[in-house]
Formats: structure tokens, C-alpha cells, sequence
């Protein structure tokens, strides 16, 4: 087996790997340009530089983002466990090593033959400690949390490559804390929120936490402003128990420094005494009143209970507690309202994990309860949390409700309420027409307000849909609710016949949840049917307004039959069936899988006069039911096949994809229809392509246009309508 071995002696450039935390990779390559290095080299979880051995060393003792400088070492094929052990075992590990070090080793990557990281670190470090033990009779201790010389594996494409860590432990433990409490901030993440938003070398204004827990933003922010390297505190370094390294390098380096730049100024605030005691603690560990002079004002007392705060202020700093703590408690809504009320148009850097338990979206309704806007997000990871760094400047507001829509918002929603009344004044001509209370006035038509106002009768229901990612959430909702508190003017509606709700992209296990509890029906008018829609339990209200066309088109299609059958599948509330037979179907039958619909669909029906008998509904797995019972229940003359984008009901025996399902349900759908019938395909699916191909004796064509009333025609199509037609000589 053949091993390389690279700069022993730490002479030379060497091909370095900086390791930092994932989401901060610029930032380190920041300060490595600062040290003077010119080509730095972004990846993921660090950079990659080319540098001298006393550079690597420089970034050791001033990276205050690094976690590891990785030297390469050595190298050998690894094809297995064994030649593993045996390729660690070829170094000379008693000519590298000072004394008898703590020894530690990680491992990075997998093959076919070594699955297990821990397992393939095993084998190094024995290799490792064999050899030292053959040479000097003696074992190093493995002390993995706190080692003297670490050695990081790394397996890629077969071949390992042993990097000595030239920093041993990881470099965001700077030295100076002594106990942290529950959770504390790790050091280099508290340096990098400090560095996103502004604080520099020689800030003399304040920085203010007003959690500051055990004090880690306080302290990192000190030497920070002091420029004190964050590596001077440190007990030991990976590099002086490798012999390549000359003694007294550490020193040399650290003789480099000139003193603190300025005299920091730190102001900190915690409901804890206990974590108070802790920030003191730190602080002086870290060399406050020894190695830089600072002023501090740490006190006890809530963040609702702030004095004035000092000024100026250079930066307002915190990383408040985590979770559904913090948003049950109220605490983060209060932060936002004592930094408006305290700091007006101050710098601010934040760092929020909401938690895995608070939700998907739990981070934007944490930014919602905050309150604050214009915040830039930054991803990070807090150990294994997802959270984020919110950085920009306080926005000042004073101390009015944060449930009120604030004036500027208000005054914006103007052109939301003139486009309201301006499409009211269009539509009232339109209703009238058609014969109908219920119609969209407003579907997103302006970008700034992403909602849909429907009127049904004296009452309306705004649904609301939520702003792309790119978008501040907290600016999207002053928007919401200037534009609601300007609806009751603008239509005429009083504020508590207004039903609001939140339109989301479902999730299959959500498809059919109630949003409310009490039902709130209304009857509403189209031509001559009289349609119950129900305005709060569901997401949907029982009527799709943009299918009015749809229904009208089968109402004629019947009168001009002047009688016929016709098939409803995915029935929903029958309203298309009430008007089919309106228009002067003498037979329907109204397929779906709800009994709760169909319930609503049979009041429908009675509502409307029409026969039970002759106009049935029938609870059933739609494409089953086709195949199945549905070949019995003889030809129609119109078919209606609007079906849902997906569907998951525990009482079917197979999810329903409607891209994937197509061809199947147009091809049994198609087989109901009569000589001469009709069948119209619906579809609401924005993203739908439409692969089915008609078989010989059918047609197929796109009427989309014709189906979208003119309240429903604005912007993107609310649905697509294709017609398949049979031929009469069949």
C-alpha cells in the first residue's frame, strides 16, 4: 500500500479546508480575506484556501466564525476496514507527535465497505494509538470533548485523506465560559449575528441585549469591538502537539496583537439573576478589565419593563428563548413592541429557532407576533435547529396596538378600496344580466394585495393567499388588514357579515378540514336556483363562483334537449346538478365520495323542487364506481366530470392523483355518454397538463373562455373546461 504523506514539517503551502457552520460560509470567507489571503474558496460548510503553515495558524487564533483549520496530512486507498487501519498505521506517528497528547479523531464520508463513520474513526485512532504505544511504551488518553491533537478522516472516491486539526478543539470554544445555563448560544453563531448586522472593530456605541441570558452576544460583541482575537484565551491548540509545527509559533503570533482598539460598551437586560451572575462571570473570563477596559450596565428586569436605553446604540443584539415558549408566552410580540417604543430606527440582529414542534410555518408567524418589518433572513442552524437571523433596523411605530393597521398601510389599501368599488360599479350590470348575488369582486387583481373577495347575497368572504417566500410577511400582513378594515366602506358591507379565511396549498391529511365550528348558511340566487352556501365551516363555501358558466352551459344545454339525462361526478354540492334539471333534465345522478356533500346537495335538490326520485345521489369512489356499478346505470346526455387535484379518503381503497389519473377517468367518463352527448372536464389544478387523447368516435376541444363569467376572467384562468363530444352515429 502506497501512503502520501504532505508537509510533515509544515513547510510549504498546503490545500487548507476552513470548516464553519452551513449558512455562514461568506462571512468566514470575509475574514479570511481581511487576514489577506486572496483566494478564498466558497464550499459547503467552509472554505477552501492555499496557504503557509503560519497563516493557517493565524486563522486558528483570529476566525471568529471557523470551527476547524484541517491541514492535509497524510493519504492512502481504503477499500476496506482493514487496509484502513493499515494505511493510518504506515505514518510515523512518533515522529509527528509531541509528547503523549489527548488524542481524538472524526471520521467523514462512507463506501460500500465502510458504512459507519464511528466505526471507521475506531480503526484510525487504533491505528494511531498502536503505533505511539509500539514506540514509547506508554498510551495516549482518547479524550474526545476536550483533545490536545485531533485528526479529522476524510473518505471520498476510496481514498481517505488524514487532516490534522490545527486547532484540536472546535474554535468556537473560545475559553471563557465557565457555565452557560440551559442552552447556551455557541460562540461563532453569536459572532456571526453580531457581524450580520454591522458591529465592527472599534464600535464604541452600545450594544444592547435585552435577553442576554448568560451574556455570549455581550461577550463575543466585546472582543469584537476591542479587536481582541477570540483564539488569545484559549488553553491549547491542535498544532502545538504536532512537531511540524516550531515551538513558539504560537507565541510570535500572538505577539502580533497591539491591545484593544477601544473601550467596549455593553448594555444587558434578563428576567434570571442566576444567568446575570453568569454574563459577569464571562465577561471577566474573557478578559474585561484585564486584556480591555469596558463599560458595563447588566441589571435585572422584563423586557416589557426597559428603561430608556442608552445611546447611541450601535447595535440591538439577542437571541431570545426558543420555540412555542417564546410565542405562547407572548414575549416576542412584546420584544417588537419595546424595541419600536426604545429603539427607533436602530440597527437590530435577532436569532430566532421557532422549533420543529411549532410548525412548518412557524417561523413566519413568529415574524408576524414580532412585528417587525424589513428584517433581511438569513438561514443558520442553532445545533440541530433550524433558525434564522433577522437583521435591519428597528421600525419605529410607537407604542400603538400592533392589531391596528398602521397609517401608512392603511393609506396604500386606498387603491385596494378604489379597484373594489370600481369593480363593484362594473359587476352590478353583470349581476344583474345572469341573475345572480353571488359573484367575485376582486381575485388578486393588484400584486401588493394577494385576495379574493367574494359577495354572496349581503354577505362577503375574503379568502387570503399567502405571499411568496420573497416577500416580508409582516409587511404582506399590515396590507391584509389595512385592506380589510377598508372593505366595510368600499362595499358596503358591515365588518361582522365579512368572513375571513386563509387559502394554503392543502395537504393531503388537511383536504377536508373544517376551519370553523358553526355553521352560517345563506341562500343565494343564480338564474332561478335558489343555492345554500355555508360561509364558515369549510375552506370552501359549497358554490364555485368561477363555475357559474360551467352550470349555466348545462342548464341551456337541457333546455335545448328540452329534457335529457345527465351524470354529476365529483358532485360536490349538486348545484350543477339543480341547474341541469332547472334547464330541464328529466334524470341525474350525483356521484360522490361525502356524505356531508351530498347531504347538502339533496337539501339543494329539495330546495329547487326537484324530484328525488327522478334526481338521485349516490355515495361512491367516482372512478370505482364507473368501472363498477356505474356501467348499470345506462347512458346520459351530459356528463360533468369535475374532479379534485388529489384525494386520500380513508374510504377508498386508492389515492386519487388527478395528472396521474386522467386518462383513466376521461376513459370511463367517456363511455356514460350517449350518441350526441356531451361530457365537460373541469379542472382547477393551475399547474394540470392535459395528456388524454380522445378515442375514435370522439372529440375533444378547449372552451375555457366560454365557461369564465366576467367576473371570473380576470388574470390567470380560475379553471380550464374541455368538451368531449360523441358522434351521433354511434
Amino acid at each position: 500500500m502506497s501512503i502520501r504523506i504532505h508537509a510533515p514539517q509544515g513547510r510549504g503551502p498546503a490545500d487548507v479546508f476552513v470548516r464553519c457552520p452551513r449558512h455562514l460560509e461568506d462571512l468566514l470567507a470575509g475574514e479570511l480575506a481581511a487576514l489577506g489571503i486572496e483566494d478564498v474558496q466558497l464550499r459547503t460548510g467552509g472554505v477552501a484556501v492555499r496557504v503557509e503553515l503560519a497563516m493557517a495558524v493565524r486563522i486558528c487564533l483570529h476566525s471568529r466564525i471557523a470551527t476547524r483549520v484541517l491541514w492535509p496530512f497524510a493519504s492512502f486507498e481504503a477499500p476496506d476496514a482493514d487496509a484502513l487501519y493499515a494505511g493510518a498505521a504506515q505514518v510515523d506517528w512518533d515522529r509527528y507527535v509531541r509528547g503523549l497528547p489527548r488524542l481524538a479523531v472524526g471520521f467523514d464520508g462512507t463506501s460500500r465497505t465502510l458504512r459507519h463513520t464511528r466505526f471507521s474513526a475506531q480503526r484510525v485512532k487504533d491505528a494511531v494509538v498502536d503505533g505511539l504505544r509500539t514506540a514509547r511504551a506508554a498510551r495516549p488518553d482518547v479524550d474526545a470533548r476536550d483533545p490536545e491533537f485531533q485528526l479529522q478522516a476524510v473518505l471520498h472516491r476510496g481514498r481517505v485523506t488524514l487532516h490534522l486539526d490545527l486547532a484540536g478543539t472546535a474554535l468556537h470554544r473560545r475559553g471563557w465560559r465557565r457555565d452557560g445555563g440551559e442552552a447556551p448560544l455557541k460562540e461563532n453563531l453569536a459572532a456571526a449575528l453580531l457581524l450580520r448586522g454591522g458591529w465592527r472593530v472599534g464600535t464604541t456605541d452600545w450594544l444592547v441585549d435585552p435577553m442576554c441570558g448568560s451574556g455570549t452576544l455581550l461577550v463575543e460583541g466585546a472582543l469584537l469591538a476591542a479587536g481582541l482575537p477570540p483564539g488569545l484565551g484559549r488553553p491549547h491548540f491542535g498544532f502545538e502537539a504536532w512537531t511540524g509545527a516550531p515551538e513558539g509559533l504560537r507565541a510570535e503570533l500572538e505577539a502580533e496583537w497591539d491591545g484593544p482598539v477601544c473601550a467596549p460598551r455593553l448594555f444587558g437586560r434578563d428576567l434570571d439573576p442566576e444567568q446575570l451572575a453568569r454574563a459577569r462571570a464571562h465577561l471577566e473570563a474573557a478578559g474585561a478589565g484585564e486584556r480591555f477596559e469596558a463599560e458595563i450596565d447588566l441589571a435585572v428586569s422584563q423586557v416589557a419593563r426597559l428603561p430608556a436605553l442608552p445611546g447611541p446604540i450601535g447595535l440591538v443584539a439577542s437571541n431570545p428563548p426558543y420555540g412555542v415558549r417564546l410565542e405562547d408566552s407572548g414575549q416576542i410580540g412584546q420584544l417588537g413592541v419595546t424595541l419600536r417604543r426604545l429603539a427607533p430606527d436602530a440597527p437590530v440582529a435577532l436569532l430566532v429557532a421557532p422549533g420543529r414542534e411549532a410548525g412548518p410555518r412557524s417561523l413566519e408567524t413568529l415574524l408576524l407576533r414580532l412585528d417587525l418589518p424589513r428584517l433581511e433572513r438569513h438561514p443558520c442552524r442553532n445545533g440541530a435547529l433550524e433558525a434564522a437571523m433577522l437583521v435591519g433596523r428597528v421600525e419605529a411605530r410607537g407604542e400603538g396596538s400592533t392589531d391596528a393597521p398602521d397609517g401608512p398601510a392603511l393609506e396604500h389599501a386606498a387603491m385596494f378600496a378604489n379597484r373594489i368599488r370600481k369593480n363593484r360599479k362594473r359587476l352590478a350590470r353583470f349581476a344583474q344580466r345572469v341573475g345572480t348575488d353571488a359573484l367575485r369582486l376582486y381575485d388578486r387583481d393588484l400584486p401588493e394585495y394577494g385576495l379574493v373577495v367574494d359577495r354572496y347575497g349581503d354577505d362577503l368572504v375574503v379568502q387570503e393567499f399567502r405571499p411568496p417566500a420573497t416577500v416580508d410577511p409582516v409587511l404582506a400582513a399590515r396590507r391584509r388588514d389595512a385592506a380589510l378594515a377598508r372593505l366595510p366602506e368600499a362595499t358596503g358591507v358591515p365588518p361582522e357579515r365579512i368572513h375571513f379565511r386563509e387559502r394554503r396549498r392543502q395537504r393531503p391529511d388537511s383536504q377536508y378540514d373544517v376551519q370553523a365550528r358553526e355553521a352560517d348558511r345563506r341562500e343565494v340566487r343564480e338564474g332561478a336556483a335558489r343555492l345554500l352556501v355555508n360561509l364558515s365551516d369549510y375552506l370552501d363555501t359549497g358554490l364555485y363562483l368561477d363555475s357559474r358558466g360551467v352550470r349555466r352551459r348545462l342548464h341551456d344545454d337541457f333546455a335545448r334537449l328540452a329534457g335529457g339525462r345527465f351524470l354529476n361526478l365529483y358532485a360536490y354540492t349538486c348545484t350543477a346538478t339543480v341547474q341541469a334539471a332547472l334547464g330541464g333534465a328529466q334524470e341525474s345522478l350525483s356521484v360522490d365520495l361525502s356524505p356531508t356533500y351530498l347531504r347538502w346537495g339533496a337539501e339543494q335538490c329539495r330546495r329547487n323542487g326537484l324530484d328525488g326520485a327522478r334526481h338521485r345521489q349516490v355515495q361512491a369512489d367516482v372512478l370505482p364506481w364507473l368501472r363498477g356499478d356505474g356501467r348499470a346505470s345506462g347512458r346520459f346526455d351530459r356528463v360533468l366530470l369535475d374532479p379534485p387535484t388529489f384525494s386520500n379518503s380513508a374510504r377508498t381503497e386508492q389515492d386519487l392523483d388527478l395528472q396521474r389519473d386522467q386518462g383513466a377517468l376521461l376513459d370511463a367518463a367517456t363511455e356514460r355518454l350517449a350518441p350526441g352527448g356531451e361530457l365537460l372536464f373541469v379542472v382547477h389544478a393551475r399547474r394540470f397538463r392535459l395528456d388524454w387523447a380522445p378515442p375514435a368516435g370522439f372529440e375533444l376541444e378547449e372552451i375555457t373562455r366560454h365557461t369564465l363569467d366576467e367576473d371570473c376572467a380576470r388574470g390567470r384562468p380560475a379553471h380550464r373546461c374541455w368538451v368531449v363530444r360523441r358522434a351521433t352515429t354511434t
